[in-house]
């Protein structure tokens, strides 16, 4: 009797507070505090919520909210499903998602992967981030410089994302080493964990002796393991490889069968741990294998702002004449996300 009474208390509370503000959603923690205001998205286990009385965006990690109701429709990606409709607490720990007329899935607060306001602003689907990195030495004049950049753009079934990294290292003595690699990227949800993407990379690699390695990568993906604390995604397709090495005059065009896996954890309060693995098999060139590695550490700053260290590595069995198999590339920065 005295719970009932409780949470009776609070939603006349609550919506005593959104007709005074006028805003939509509700937000009820596990310690009995109530919070009201404008969802916008939950994504990697941390809600973002636009509070009447505050300059920026409120964050909330999901796993402290013990009831959400919403008053607008989200995309709502839970148990394999990516589903749209407005969400409403009926017991601890369990939501419905529904509209008017139906009730399209009940399931634990948990469950729920990732919530995206359906509004058609652009501001609510862009995503960019940039980094900078400088180091400078005495001992022969030693200067580095890195720079990594990302964009991406969300709809409600397929997105595309790009990045842009350089590096800059020169020192007296020595030839200057410049590394240069670009992505666009496509992915559309076919269904449940299911998606098909397309793919461009470039790479310029002073070390292997790379102009210009093009990867142009057709393929299918899927979340193997998907919650608000972490994901696992597995992809297999096809590539066309179009290289032009330093030191030979003509270029090579080839196809490969390729492999992937991309892990991210975020369990932990502003820190994130990426990896991501990608083999290349040769198809038209017999024999012929090729790896690129990816490791970052991203730790969240205050007014958005990041420090992250990360690690490159490639991998090629067969380079050009006088070029080594393998390069890697450590480096740290700060950055800015918006």
């Amino acid at each position: 009797m005295i719970i009932k009474l409780r949470q009776t208390i609070t939603l006349i509370f609550l919506l005593c507070i959104n007709i005074s503000f006028a805003v939509s959603d509700s937000l009820v923690f596990n310690g009995g505090t109530a919070l009201v205001g404008e969802i916008k998205k939950m994504e990697k286990g941390v809600l973002e919520i636009d509070i009447p009385y505050g300059d920026e965006n409120f964050k909330i990690k999901w796993q402290s909210i013990k009831e959400i109701y919403t008053k607008s429709q989200f995309l709502v990606s839970a148990d394999g499903k990516v589903i749209y409709g407005r969400l409403e607490s009926i017991s601890d720990g369990k939501v419905k998602i529904f509209d008017e007329s139906e009730t399209y899935l009940i399931c634990n607060l948990s469950d729920i992967v990732y919530l995206a306001q359906l509004k058609d602003g652009f501001d609510n689907r862009f995503t960019a981030t940039l980094e900078a990195g400088f180091n400078l030495f005495k001992a022969r004049d030693m200067q580095q410089f890195s720079l990594r950049s990302s964009a991406g753009y969300h709809e409600d079934k397929w997105s595309v994302n790009a990045t842009y990294n350089i590096i800059r290292s020169s020192q007296n003595e020595t030839e200057s080493i410049k590394r240069t690699d670009g992505l666009l990227d496509y992915k559309r949800l076919l269904f449940k964990n299911w998606f098909g993407i397309l793919t461009i990379s470039t790479l310029s690699n002073t070390e292997q002796l790379i102009d210009i390695r093009a990867n142009s990568q057709l393929g299918v993906g899927n979340y193997i393991y998907s919650s608000n604390k972490a994901y696992l995604i597995l992809k297999i397709g096809i590539n066309n490889n179009l290289e032009r090495f330093s030191n030979i005059d003509e270029s090579f065009n080839s196809w490969e069968g390729s492999l992937s896996t991309e892990l991210n954890l975020y369990a932990v309060d502003g820190l994130e741990l990426s990896f991501n693995y990608m083999g290349y098999s040769g198809l038209t060139e017999k024999g012929r294998y090729r790896a690129d590695l990816n490791l970052d550490l991203k730790y969240d700053l205050p007014l958005d702002l990041f420090i992250r260290a990360g690690f490159v590595f490639n991998y090629d069995n067969q380079p050009a004449i006088n070029s080594v198999q393998t390069d890697y590339v450590f480096r740290t920065g700060i950055g800015w996300e918006w």
